[in-house]
């Protein structure tokens, strides 16, 4: 009976040690599976991270273009803005002048008197009056000079 206790003890010792053996091979199965699931994870977390980098990099180049422009946009406005200051100072100290419709403008250049009575406020109707031109004249060297200095 002893034999047979002694028997049935390495028998169960056996069975124990492939039982774990067998769990410790299905575990390390197990994992390796999880591990590529999380490899793969990795990468794509890694893509994306890198898409929005450079969607990021996009953005503040953009962001960069526009704040550009707009400084130029503002910087354009401040030098229109001090014309428009000068243009009122000059008309303001030459009021009585234009009502009296004389210009500083050389009186041979009949296209700078023009362009500077418009400049100055007044209409088409008196910038002919005062030019001895045609209101259509007066429109077309109008037109002309606004076509001409649109592209400076």
């Amino acid at each position: 009976m002893l034999n047979s206790a002694f028997l049935q003890i390495f028998i169960d010792l056996a069975l124990l040690a492939a039982v774990v053996v067998l769990l410790w091979r299905v575990n390390a199965n197990l994992k390796k599976p999880l591990l590529m699931a999380h490899q793969e994870m990795m990468k794509e977390i890694k893509e994306i991270m890198a898409e929005s980098q450079a969607s990021s990099e996009n953005f503040l180049q953009k962001l960069e273009q526009s704040r550009l422009a707009l400084k130029e946009i503002a910087l354009e406005l401040e030098i229109k803005e001090q014309r428009v200051k000068a243009l009122l100072a000059k008309y303001a100290g030459g009021q009585n002048e234009v009502e009296g419709r004389r210009f500083s403008v050389d009186p041979s250049d009949k296209y700078a008197q023009v362009i500077d009575m418009i400049r100055r406020g007044c209409s088409e109707a008196e910038t002919a009056d005062a030019a001895g031109l045609t209101e259509a004249e007066v429109g077309l060297i109008v037109d002309l000079y606004r076509v001409k200095n649109e592209h400076i």
